[in-house]
């Protein structure tokens, strides 16, 4: 093929096959991409042609016969996003023009021919598990019913749906001419001008996507980390090995992409972002030798990707074979993160564990434990005891330090990045693990600083109300055990949001945070201002029944609270009146019990 200005029409309809390179990312535009391109050509005068920008093509260098034909080989180093999404609107176009019979049989038989497939030999041949999806349910129609296995195939099947909502929605305006519309856009992009850049030499091709990538939509970091190490293949290992370690890394980071899917769809998973997985795991897999003198590890985790490119650098220069073990040692390392993640978001087995995972992510302050997570799970997945200890260590960590003692959400994060480390690297032991975990917690938070935090009398004003509800939520399930009871809601309940935003359940002041309707003296009034937001006052509610009931007076609450699904609530008929005594002998309790629950 020559270099040179190709029609659309030109180029796809010539005997070719054009496919995705294993250094290639997946199919990656999303709606913005799918709105520009749409717009581009429905606001295009007839007479006016677009420019549908360069592709990179690799030329294979042979020809395959098939059905009795000759099809010229060519791989997309760069265009792949733009080619498949036009390939996509013409074929919703091509399937409408078929849908009101607007062209003869045999015509619309050429259409698919020239640009979708011939007979069993499609233009395009997407990367992976995308290459059948994309033939089965885009290109061949197939009504797809099952949920995509990744986010490349969400997408395809999203961009076959948003053209097909645009011509659906420009029908109404051709009531007798949509033929005629159809017709023309797919003249407009017959007609595109493509600049066409062919090379030869796959090392190229390589260096080429990690220089230029697809246009229209920026790489992540995770995709910029495949096609690096793909391009360092290239120039690392022999050539009669070359396209086996491809294919290795191919399929290692396709089981990735997969779990992506699998991590974000999970109950606890939605926020986590592909680039934060690879850097947590980077925490846990960068030696001392990778990291500057002059930085810490949880400050190298950010600049992870420099990082690692200088490292593997640094050995191609002196070392070709080095640098081929640390590339496949990241990528299986790498795979290996994702998976562990996958399985500590998705476990389902030990409720005990599952209780200890649940109210760790429910905390909302998992993030600095994510790598220790990531180095924890292989090693201890079997050994439960151990790991209950852990996890609950933890998650004491988090509800100490960050809910009750208010200390910054990067307190001890170095430390817990570094013990990450030490213990996927088989530094530190179990008992060693338990005596630094332990250690953290006393450092920011002991057990005096601990129980004065709860016995402030600004404890309301404080602590969140999200950890006072996980706090009392857990003194209600300590509670409904001590009377053989079970559970009749969720941690997950307590601290849910109706439609609006507004939480389910609220903090009730058992003693009014208003006093005009309590009759206090002077002295009484005082006393209220200094323990109306102390933890012996503060209760769960229903906020319908806090709406109704939470200002008035405790003898008016009283005969409510023995009627409560909430034993928190029920607990306090124990009382004939409400104030400061109450309060001091009510925080005693559950100081006590907090303690004891998040102990050391």
């Amino acid at each position: 093929m020559e270099k040179g200005l190709y029609k659309f029409e030109s180029l796809v309809t010539r005997r070719i096959r054009l496919q995705v390179p294993l250094y290639q990312r997946n199919y990656a535009w999303d709606e913005k991409q799918w709105e520009d391109f749409w717009n581009d050509l429905y606001y295009l005068d007839a007479d006016k042609t677009h420019f549908f920008g360069t592709i990179i093509l690799m030329e294979r260098g042979r020809h395959e016969e098939m059905q009795g034909l000759h099809f010229e080989k060519l791989e997309i180093v760069d265009g792949q996003q733009r080619i498949a999404t036009a390939l996509i609107l013409l074929s919703e176009i091509i399937a409408q023009i078929e849908q009101i019979r607007g062209l003869p049989e045999e015509n619309i038989r050429k259409l698919k021919e020239d640009y979708l497939r011939f007979k069993s030999v499609y233009k395009l041949e997407l990367l992976g598990d995308d290459r059948e999806f994309f033939r089965r349910y885009v290109i061949d129609g197939e009504e797809y019913l099952d949920k995509p296995l990744t986010l490349s195939q969400e997408r395809l099947i999203k961009a076959k749906n948003f053209f097909k909502k645009r011509l659906e929605e420009v029908k109404p305006s051709y009531p007798q001419k949509f033929r005629d519309f159809l017709i023309q856009h797919k003249q407009k992009m017959e007609t595109m001008e493509i600049m066409v850049y062919p090379i030869k030499e796959t090392a190229e091709a390589a260096r080429m996507f990690e220089l230029v990538n697809d246009r229209g939509k920026i790489l992540t970091n995770l995709e910029k980390t495949k096609s690096y190490l793909m391009y360092m293949i290239y120039l690392a290992a022999p050539a009669e090995e070359q396209e086996r370690y491809l294919r290795d890394l191919n399929d290692r980071f396709g089981n990735i992409f997969r779990w992506i899917v699998e991590i974000q769809a999970s109950r606890f998973g939605h926020d986590i972002g592909e680039d934060n997985i690879q850097r947590y795991h980077f925490t846990t897999f960068a030696t001392k030798h990778m990291l500057s003198l002059y930085l810490s590890r949880a400050e190298a985790s950010y600049r992870y990707m420099q990082i690692l490119k200088d490292h593997i650098m640094q050995r191609y220069r002196t070392d070709k074979k080095k640098c081929l073990e640390i590339v496949l040692d990241y990528t299986k390392d790498l795979e290996k993160a994702f998976s562990v993640l996958k399985n500590v978001l998705t476990y389902d087995r030990d409720n005990e564990i599952k209780s200890f995972l649940e109210r760790i992510f429910l905390l909302g302050r998992a993030a600095n434990f994510y790598p220790l997570l990531i180095a924890c799970w292989p090693r201890f997945q079997e050994e439960i005891e151990r790991l209950k200890e852990i996890l609950r260590l933890v998650e004491v960590i988090a509800f100490r330090v960050y809910a009750i003692g208010r200390r910054r959400a990067d307190t001890g994060r170095g430390r817990l990045y570094d013990l990450a480390y030490e213990v996927r690297e088989a530094l530190r032991d179990y008992d060693g693990l338990i005596s630094e975990l332990k250690y953290l917690i006393s450092r920011y938070e002991w057990n005096r600083q601990f129980e004065t935090h709860l016995k402030t009398d600004d404890f309301y004003v404080r602590v969140a109300g999200r950890d006072i509800r996980y706090l009392l939520y857990q003194y209600e399930s300590h509670l409904r055990k001590l009377k053989d009871e079970p559970l009749e809601f969720t941690l997950t309940e307590i601290l849910s949001r109706d439609d609006w935003g507004r939480p389910k359940y609220e903090i009730e002041h058992i003693w009014p945070q208003d006093p005009s309707l309590l009759g206090l003296s002077k002295e009484e009034l005082e006393e209220h201002e200094q323990c109306v937001n102390r933890l012996g006052n503060l209760t769960l509610a229903a906020k319908g029944w806090n709406i109704r009931m939470g200002k008035k007076p405790f003898d008016k609450k009283c005969k409510k609270y023995g009627k409560s699904i909430l034993r928190v609530q029920i607990e306090l008929t124990s009382h004939k009146e409400w104030g400061k005594k109450q309060i001091d002998q009510r925080e005693k309790e559950l100081t006590q019990f907090t303690l004891g629950e998040w102990r050391v």
